[in-house]
């Protein structure tokens, strides 16, 4: 979306009002009267189709789920944190990260929170494992990056039209994908072959013929 400078004379008091709420939002004065605009004139600029998005997401992740969604640290970006199926429940961290002009959608970060050499094989041998199953039965053209300890993976837009919630859902429902498998993998761990064999059988399960991101 481009973006134009456009010079407007307005009351010093509306003005100090302005800037007292977009303090309080985190936002410049720039996107705070922006944001004014865009909603008295019913248009969803990328910034608030991303909070409405992010908005969505915390809900859809509370609900049922041992997984807990994080203050958003940056206005295109939220976490969500859980635990995994390994002793002492080692945290792993999911950044969704929303890009406002781009080809792509944005990107998911998976960081495991351990000093642990022994989760930190497992969860790289299960990177490469998922990254082989996305390739194989879901999306073959998917762009990555991982380490022992952290994955990078691309999210791209649906070749369909999607509302703010469907999107929400299918992005939230990824995360909370990709976190199952993580713990089927682990929870096999005393067993390389049976640890590949039922994560494979559950990707196909959770992957069959679910829309593209």
């Amino acid at each position: 979306m481009a973006k134009s400078v456009y010079s407007l004379v307005l009351n010093d008091d509306v003005i100090e009002l302005v800037d007292r709420v977009a303090r309080v939002n985190g936002l410049s004065r720039s996107n705070m009267i922006e944001k004014i605009l865009a909603d008295a004139v019913s248009y969803e600029t990328p910034a608030i189709r991303a909070n409405n998005l992010f908005d969505e997401i915390e809900r859809l992740v509370g609900e049922g789920s041992l997984m807990r969604f994080l203050d958003q640290p940056s206005q295109y970006m939220a976490s969500i944190i859980s635990a995994l199926s390994y002793r002492y429940n080692p945290a792993i961290k999911y950044n969704v990260e929303i890009f406002p002009h781009s080809q792509y959608l944005g990107q998911l970060k998976v960081t495991l929170r351990t000093q642990n050499t022994t989760l930190i094989q497992l969860v790289s041998s299960f990177y490469k494992l998922f990254a082989l199953l996305e390739n194989r039965y879901y999306n073959p053209d998917v762009e990555y990056d991982y380490d022992g300890v952290k994955f990078t993976r691309i999210l791209n837009f649906p070749n369909e039209e999607l509302t703010t919630q469907e999107l929400a859902e299918l992005i939230t429902e990824y995360v909370k994908d990709f976190n199952e498998l993580l713990n089927t993998f682990l929870s096999n761990k005393d067993n390389e072959k049976e640890a590949f064999i039922l994560t494979e059988k559950r990707f196909k399960e959770l992957f069959n013929g679910k829309i593209i991101i």
